[in-house]
C-alpha cells in the first residue's frame, strides 16, 4: 500500500507531493520501521548516542511538524527547519521541480514556514524525549528575508528553541535567501560565530552549534572557513547545502539543486574541510546519497554523521531501512568492527 502510494505521489506536483506527505505523516499513515542490533553502527559525538549515522536533512520537517513519523521511519535523528522568527511564505510557485533522469531536485522555496512560535508548540507538544530518548533532534534557524541584521533573528530564535533540540544549524548558506552567502565571507562568517557563542554562553546552555555551508564556495573561502572554525572551537559543519551550479541539468531555473549530481561536488568539499581541519571538526555530509556506498563514501572522505532528503523522496519510505541494513552488512564484510572507524580512511 505505502509503495502504491509513493507511486502515486511522485507523479504529482513535488510540492502538492511534499504536503501530502506531511499529512499523511501526521495522519500515521506510514510503515512502522523497527530495525534491530544497530551497535555496530552506533556513535557518541557531542555528547549525545547517535544509533546510526543516517538522518533527515532540513526542509522536509520545516515546522516540526512530523518528528515521531520520521524517527519511526528508521532514522536516528532529524533536522528540523529552517524555522525563522516570524512566519513567511517564501519565493513564488512553482518552486520544486524534479529531475527524475538525473534523480535531482531544484528548489527555490526560500525559508517558508510558519514561524518559531508555532514551531516551538509543535516540538513541545510531541513530547518527544518522553518517547524517543534514543533520538537526536537538530534545530536549523535562519532569518527573514526582509531582516537586515542576520544575527538579530539568529538571537531571536536561538533564544526561543535551544532548550529543546540536541544540536543548532545556524544556516548561512541557502542560495533563495538575498545576500544570505555572503555571510560566508570571513569576515561576516568569523563575527556570526563569535555572536552566537557569546549567545550561547550568556543562555548558560552547552548545546553543540553547527554552521552548514554551501557548496559553492572558493578554495580561499574553504581555508578561511576552516581556520575560523578551528580558532573558534566550532561543534560542527554541514557539508553541504544545494549548489546553484545546474549546468548537468541543463536548465535555466532558480534555485539550488540537491540529488545525485551534488554526490561528487559536496565529496570534495568533504574531504578538503577534513584535510583543512586535521579532522578536528565534526562533520555532517550531506549531497546525492542513494546507498549505502554513498553513505561509505562521503565517512571516508571525512564525515561522522549524513542526511539524506533528495533519496527519501525519490525512493520511499522503506529506503532508511534499506540504507540501514545494507550499511551494517557492507561495513562488517569490509571487517570494521564499529562505523567510527571509517571516518576519514581516504582524506
Amino acid at each position: 500500500m505505502y509503495k502504491l502510494a509513493h507511486r502515486i505521489l511522485k507523479n504529482l506536483n513535488p510540492e502538492l507531493a511534499h504536503n501530502l506527505s506531511i499529512k499523511a505523516l501526521k495522519m500515521g499513515l506510514y510503515p512502522k520501521i523497527r530495525i534491530q542490533n544497530t551497535e555496530i553502527l552506533e556513535q557518541t559525538i557531542w555528547g549525545r548516542r547517535f544509533q546510526t549515522p543516517i538522518g533527515l536533512s532540513a526542509g522536509f520537517d520545516k515546522n516540526a511538524e512530523v518528528i515521531k513519523p520520521i524517527l519511526n521511519l528508521g532514522f536516528s535523528f532529524t533536522e528540523l527547519g529552517t524555522v525563522t522568527p516570524m512566519p513567511q511564505l517564501g519565493n513564488p510557485k512553482p518552486r520544486i521541480h524534479r529531475f527524475d533522469a538525473k534523480k535531482a531536485l531544484v528548489n527555490s522555496l526560500g525559508f517558508n514556514n510558519t514561524g518559531m512560535e508555532v514551531f516551538e508548540k509543535n516540538i513541545i507538544n510531541s513530547n518527544i524525549k518522553e518517547n524517543f530518548q534514543d533520538k537526536i533532534i537538530g534545530i536549523n534557524i535562519g532569518n527573514n528575508k526582509d531582516t537586515k541584521e542576520i544575527i538579530k533573528d539568529l538571537e531571536k530564535v536561538f533564544n526561543q528553541l535551544h532548550r529543546l533540540g540536541d544540536y543548532i544549524v545556524i544556516n548561512l548558506s541557502s542560495p533563495n535567501t538575498p545576500g544570505l552567502r555572503e555571510n560566508l565571507k570571513s569576515n561576516h562568517f568569523e563575527k556570526i560565530v563569535n555572536q552566537i557563542h557569546r549567545l550561547r554562553d550568556d543562555n548558560h546552555s552547552k548545546i553543540p552549534i553547527l554552521f552548514k555551508i554551501s557548496p559553492d564556495i572558493t578554495d580561499q573561502e574553504k581555508k578561511d572557513i576552516a581556520l575560523i572554525s578551528l580558532a573558534n572551537d566550532i561543534d560542527g559543519l554541514i557539508l553541504t547545502n544545494t549548489s546553484i551550479d545546474k549546468s548537468s541539468l541543463n536548465t535555466n531555473l532558480q534555485g539550488g539543486m540537491s540529488g545525485h549530481p551534488l554526490f561528487l561536488k559536496s565529496n570534495k568539499i568533504i574531504r578538503d574541510f577534513y584535510t583543512l581541519t586535521s579532522g578536528k571538526i565534526k562533520i555532517i555530509g550531506v549531497g546525492g546519497i542513494f546507498d549505502a556506498n554513498d553513505i561509505l563514501t562521503k565517512m571516508k572522505l571525512g564525515a561522522s554523521l549524513v542526511q539524506v532528503y533528495s533519496s527519501f523522496t525519490y525512493e520511499g519510505p522503506y529506503h532508511i531501512k534499506k540504507l540501514t541494513i545494507d550499511l551494517m552488512s557492507q561495513i562488517q564484510q569490509e571487517g570494521y568492527r564499529n562505523i567510527s572507524e571509517v571516518i576519514g580512511q581516504h582524506s
